[in-house]
């Protein structure tokens, strides 16, 4: 088992290592927001949210039985025998990936009226929604695969490549190639770096195992998987349909304006999923020795800071939609709180899915969150006409509120007991509302929000110290330093 330095350092490395891959991005925002057109900027993400659809289709969320096939098959230094451990059977699943991107281009090309008449894409971008969604899957395995070991090192590196190779491409196509469908060039300047990266990760991964027994590798692989498909498929209608019906019934600026939201909806969106692939991993870990006492310790930790950073970006983020924005962007500022309020829950989700990942009840995944996106597109269909695009990000809150209610029932169920503290669940949930209410009520007046923000910090600090004295830790090695320097000079 992993030593809590281990994990610590582990997580504080994969949290910095994305804000500052994602904070590249961050700082583009406002260069693309002004380079691309409402229209633009909508179409890009229309694009965006079909390849979280496809790359679902294409992987069939194979890597989802990486954590469990980690310990089912174990490795050779274990004592698993060569081509009957956990690395030969993640290479037997990039054979899988191969074989269906080769199946999905030969699809895509001899149906492309189809495609195009159903999505509204030429036949160029099919071909690059599809390399990219592939290439999307594989970088999933790649990072499930490092996270499984703590190597946050490998993960920043192929992502740091892919970060700057985005960039840097796309800016170069949208001012020189495509100058006149400058979408065009966001959209081929995401696919080619981090088409080449999956293209290094298969060899990566095809020389370090074994490539036999692939049948009986993907039978178990797949029939694990499986059932995430139509589970992962109402993920991305809770997180990206909303996009896709806005640009359907109101228009693609419409759409840009309500995706630029997300934006800052990407701040929590980032910390929690830098955070769960060390939490995941953990509580793999801990729930195969039993030790159900300090898993139900350690999420109320988890629960409580992820509240207080939540409900601090959620006070400052009209704000920060105007610093990050032109003028023509600010309407989102009505959609973000409820948005961020929408992804705490979604945080909240991550807990009581591990339980159900662990005991390989992926079966029953499947319904709570198809359940959720149901009711989320009836509500979207019902809300937007009548009260417009805002509509969606309360239609978007209310929808993961259920989501999560369902999972942790279900977790309950399966596991016969709770494994998370019902007290604490309850009253971050009621503080995040209340936040929410209040920063939706004072979206006008900044110094009470702000001042509401600063209050939170300073109680987070203390909940922090209290819990585990880092700040004084870190008080004192500066202190340390500064008394050094001094007697140096």
């Amino acid at each position: 088992m992993a030593d809590g330095k281990k994990v610590l350092k582990a997580g504080l490395g994969y949290t910095i290592g994305n804000y500052f891959l994602k904070g590249l991005n961050f700082l583009t925002i406002p260069i693309f927001s002004r380079i691309l057109s409402t229209t633009d900027y909508g179409i890009y993400n229309t694009f965006a949210a079909y390849e979280n659809i496809m790359f679902i289709l294409i992987g069939l969320a194979i890597h989802s039985a990486y954590k469990n096939a980690r310990y089912k098959y174990g490795l050779v230094s274990e004592g698993s025998k060569p081509g009957k451990d956990y690395y030969s059977f993640v290479s037997a699943t990039m054979v899988f990936l191969i074989i269906s991107v080769c199946i999905w281009l030969l699809i895509g090309n001899i149906f492309t009226d189809l495609w195009s008449m159903v999505l509204g894409i030429d036949r160029l971008a099919i071909n690059l929604l599809i390399l990219f969604s592939f290439s999307n899957a594989v970088l999933l395995c790649f990072n499930t695969d490092v996270g499984l070991e703590y190597k946050y090192n490998s993960f920043l590196k192929v992502s740091g490549v892919n970060a700057i190779g985005n960039i840097v491409l796309s800016l170069i196509l949208i001012c020189f190639v495509f100058t006149e469908q400058r979408y065009m060039g966001r959209i081929v300047g995401s696919v080619i770096p981090i088409f080449g990266i999956a293209i290094y990760i298969i060899y990566r991964f095809l020389k370090r195992g074994v490539v036999s027994q692939v049948g009986s590798f993907l039978k178990w692989g797949i029939t694990y998987s499986l059932p995430i498909v139509p589970h992962g498929l109402s993920q991305v209608i809770l997180t990206q349909f909303d996009r896709i019906m806005i640009a359907k019934m109101i228009g693609d600026a419409a759409a840009g304006i309500y995706s630029f939201a997300f934006n800052i909806y990407m701040i929590i969106s980032i910390t929690a999923q830098s955070l769960d692939n060390v939490w995941a991993p953990w509580f793999y870990e801990n729930m195969n020795a039993g030790n159900e006492k300090n898993i139900k310790e350690k999420s109320n930790m988890y629960m409580t800071l992820m509240l207080f950073f939540s409900a601090f970006v959620l006070l400052i983020s009209p704000e920060m939609i105007k610093i990050l924005g032109a003028k023509e962007y600010w309407d989102a500022s009505y959609c973000v709180i409820p948005i961020i309020a929408g992804g705490f829950f979604s945080f909240l989700y991550t807990l009581p899915v591990g339980v159900e990942y662990y005991r390989e009840k992926t079966k029953y995944i499947a319904a709570g969150t198809i359940g959720a996106a149901v009711i989320n597109i009836v509500l979207n269909y019902i809300c937007i006409p009548l009260f417009g695009y805002v509509a969606a990000a309360y239609t978007t809150l209310a929808t993961y509120i259920l989501y999560f209610a369902f999972h942790y029932i279900l977790a309950w169920k399966i596991e016969g007991k709770t494994l998370f503290s019902n007290k604490v669940i309850s009253a971050v949930s009621v503080a995040i509302l209340a936040v929410s209410a209040f920063a939706v009520i004072c979206i006008d007046y900044l110094w009470l929000r702000w001042g509401a923000a600063v209050v939170l910090l300073v109680i987070a600090v203390i909940y922090v110290e209290k819990k585990t004295a880092y700040v004084s830790k870190i008080l004192n090695m500066i202190n340390g330093r500064i008394k050094t320097w001094k007697q140096k000079n």
